[in-house]
């Protein structure tokens, strides 16, 4: 019975095999049932194994229907695909400024043998074949996890919690690092409400669905792919009701009035408020905000017109929406003269860096608020020069003694922040222990934070990894 699901056995000769199986049994079974009416044992055993071949030939005929409606989705998915959104109403077409499409539906070799192990060959029959094939993994360790009820299977160390899984528990990235089942699954949920993380990658590599489809339920699947229509929409309209606030898509929009396909109420593309006719009614609240922000030396990103500040850093902006802007000016990075650095600001960065490592060595700190004294305010006319990637709440610095700064050390800070202004992360990373906040997503970290080496970016564990 083994030998016809056999993975390696082709579906004509299973069903042949099985076909004449079930003939040998059913001639014996008619032929018991002719001389007498009564079965003895071995006339049960064979009506027990014709039942079981039938119950067979039917998972036989299962798997050829399931692989057949594999083929068919697999050569007409283009098809079905538009057939879909011609009737949701959406399109499948792609923004011009994306690159290709990620998200293949193709599965890589590595998913097609976790999906092999677990559902076709079993644990120890693939075990058993990586043995006598020769195969083996960077990770793969000699004794077992459970040496009693399976056997031995390539061992991954997840990168984010590093905990060892077999490698049918663990997603690998394009980058070679692996992620186990909950980790993945917190980073692909942690996607969907901070834009930030999505798509989620990991050392600045997409990672695709393709191999991650295995560890997400369906129902996931559908909120990240609507998840991931929205954030492809740079201006977008949500309802204007607080107690529905949906995501609006440009198709439902129409002459600037947008249809919520949730409530079916109508929103104000223009205003995002409530639709009415005529021109949009004034905002106070936006017009109090702008005041604010040019009050205050804010700035607005040019794609989604979000309102910025950041509270350190050269004036190279990286908005939540991908864009990239002066901070001085607000015109896309590298088209302006702009400075790469305001010195009011440089110099107060540096006094930071110095702090930490005099607080690291328990010695007295110059502390942040004592820099701005050390130089000009900037002109009332010209904006604040705040890098934009990295928002951190500003903390009022307690009263402290003027400290001494060497200058020569001083300089030398100020320096490596102008050649690592725009500083890719990529050179090592120092651990440094204690209650930190990380300068990217403004969490505080309890235990340990991470440091650049390169621009002294403080950083926590998944920023390092997913966000950076």
């Amino acid at each position: 019975m083994a030998s016809v699901l056999a993975s390696d056995l082709d579906q004509e000769t299973a069903d042949l095999i099985l076909k004449l199986q079930l003939e040998d049994a059913s001639c014996h079974l008619h032929i018991s049932e002719s001389d007498c009416g009564d079965l003895n044992d071995e006339d049960l055993a064979f009506q027990l194994q014709n039942e079981e071949l039938q119950c067979v030939s039917q998972l036989l005929w299962d798997r050829k229907m399931a692989k057949s409606f594999a083929v068919a989705v697999e050569a007409d998915a283009q098809i079905l695909a538009e057939h879909l959104a011609e009737e949701s109403g959406e399109t499948t077409a792609a923004p011009k400024d994306e690159g290709p499409d990620m998200d293949s539906p193709d599965l890589d070799d590595e998913t097609l043998r976790k999906l092999k192990v677990l559902y076709i060959s079993g644990i120890e029959d693939d075990a058993e074949s990586m043995a006598a094939n020769g195969h083996t993994d960077d990770n793969e360790t000699s004794e077992c996890i459970h040496p009693v009820k399976r056997s031995c299977l390539p061992l991954r160390r997840c990168i984010a919690c590093r905990e060892e899984v077999e490698f049918i528990n663990a997603a690998r990235a394009p980058c070679q690092h692996d992620y186990c089942r909950p980790c993945l699954l917190s980073l692909f949920k942690a996607s969907l409400t901070d834009e930030t993380l999505f798509p989620p990658r990991c050392c600045r590599q997409r990672m695709d669905t393709s191999a991650a489809r295995i560890f997400l339920s369906s129902d996931f699947l559908q909120r990240y792919n609507k998840k991931k229509l929205e954030f492809s929409v740079v201006n977008r309209t949500y309802c204007y009701s607080p107690a529905c606030s949906s995501f609006i898509h440009p198709n439902h929009i129409v002459d600037d009035v947008a249809t919520c396909p949730e409530c079916r109420l109508t929103t104000c593309a223009s205003c995002k408020g409530r639709a009415h006719t005529g021109d949009c009614p004034n905002d106070n609240a936006l017009q109090q905000l702008l005041t604010l922000a040019q009050e205050n030396g804010w700035q607005r990103c040019y794609s989604c017109w979000r309102v910025v500040e950041l509270n350190y850093g050269c004036n190279h902006m990286t908005c939540r929406c991908g864009a990239e802007f002066c901070y001085n000016c607000g015109e896309r990075w590298k088209i302006c003269e702009c400075a790469d650095w305001n010195e009011h600001h440089l110099l107060q960065r540096a006094y930071q860096i110095i702090d930490r490592d005099r607080e690291a060595n328990n010695l007295p700190t110059a502390a942040a608020g004592i820099a701005p004294a050390a130089a000009p305010p900037p002109n009332a006319a010209e904006p604040q020069d705040n890098r934009a990637a990295v928002a951190v709440p500003r903390e009022e610095a307690p009263d402290a003694p003027e400290v001494e700064v060497d200058n020569d050390l001083l300089a030398r800070v100020m320096e490596d922040l102008r050649e690592n202004h725009e500083c890719s992360h990529d050179g090592a990373w120092r651990y440094i222990s204690g209650s930190h906040r990380c300068e990217v997503c403004s969490h505080r970290l309890p235990h340990y934070i991470f440091e650049c080496r390169e621009c002294s970016l403080w950083a926590c564990w998944r920023c390092r990894r997913n966000r950076l």
